[in-house]
């Protein structure tokens, strides 16, 4: 049984999706909602899958891959509804929780942006309710595991912030945070359009939280919402490191260029190290499992070559660093 959406828009982009876009697809026919999918120049079955099994969807192609952000303004273009909906391909979305993210948009006027708990495909919690990044939270996240202490690790993640943002995950009730995941949210289109859409100059990574501090300086409300839940299982468009790390790291620097400018070197330094530790761990691996550690060399090879080089943000805009 189909359940009707009020008044909104699903936004689907694909790069190599053919395993997962099938099952995102299904629940939001479920949902009622119709769906634009924008395909980045896949070289699997994702677009003949996609119109085989779903030909009521729009499917765009043609375009190759111009990053996230690019097809997701594309897909948006002249779309009339009141709300849209960013899925990933990755990323199962029940009926239920997209007619809330929708209804919680559509009808309180001081929300902007709406995101659900997000689960794995294990069905843990996963953390997409965010503070804005600082270097504290950049040094404990791209050294957890590695050479930072737990307790370290701790005092960087930990403070007031970090505390509220932990109980917002584990609570029920609809609550205002700084930035929530990309992989399933739903924003105003009007509000959508006011900024300029996704910002492409992120080709990949960072656009949702530069989506939603734009959308904040703008006074819009963004609101996480647990009581309701989408599955992200990872891995819907690439798993490969040397194509994902620099890509990460590039739209890191590019984000705190933008917005944290007395952190950027710092935050470089940071990216530095942690590819100068990744390229020695990738040279152990090799002696083990030599393509795998091949693979991890050169995407932390690239990563090192994007902290100390000149990074372009779009437009006439330069981070120098």
């Amino acid at each position: 049984m189909l359940m009707a959406v009020p008044d909104a828009t699903a936004i689907v982009v694909t790069h190599n999706s053919g395993r997962q876009i099938l099952a995102a697809l299904a629940a939001l026919r479920q949902a009622g909602l119709p769906v634009r999918l924008v395909d980045n120049g896949s070289t699997d079955r994702t677009v003949e899958l996609a119109r085989s099994h779903f030909p009521e969807v729009t499917v765009l192609t043609g375009h190759g891959n111009a990053g996230f952000a690019v097809a997701v303004n594309r897909a948006a273009y002249g779309v009339r509804s009141a709300v849209l909906l960013l899925v990933n391909p990755d990323c199962v979305v029940p009926p239920e929780t997209a007619r809330t993210l929708v209804e919680v948009v559509a009808n309180r006027p001081e929300v902007g942006i709406a995101g659900p708990r997000l689960l794995d495909a294990q069905g843990r919690v996963a953390v997409s309710a965010h503070p804005f990044e600082t270097l504290r939270t950049v040094v404990a996240s791209r050294f957890g595991g590695t050479l930072v202490p737990v307790a370290l690790r701790r005092w960087l993640a930990g403070g007031q912030r970090r505390r509220a943002y932990a109980a917002c995950l584990r609570g029920a009730r609809p609550t205002p945070v700084d930035w929530v995941s990309g992989a399933c949210l739903a924003v105003r289109t009007s509000l959508f359009t006011a900024v300029g859409g996704l910002d492409e100059a992120y080709f990949l990574y960072y656009e949702d939280e530069e989506l939603c501090l734009q959308a904040r300086r703008r006074g819009a409300e963004v609101l996480y919402v647990p009581s309701v839940a989408a599955v992200h299982s990872g891995g819907g468009s690439s798993s490969d490191p040397a194509w994902i790390w620099p890509h990460l790291y590039r739209s890191m620097l590019l984000f705190f260029h933008r917005h944290r400018p007395r952190s950027r070197r710092a935050v470089r330094a940071v990216v530095l190290a942690r590819a100068l530790l990744g390229v020695a761990l990738a040279a152990v691996r090799m002696l083990l499992q030599p393509r795998a550690g091949t693979a991890r060399m050169r995407a932390w090879a690239r990563v090192g070559r994007i902290a100390v080089t000149r990074l372009h943000s779009g437009g006439n805009e330069s981070c120098t660093f």
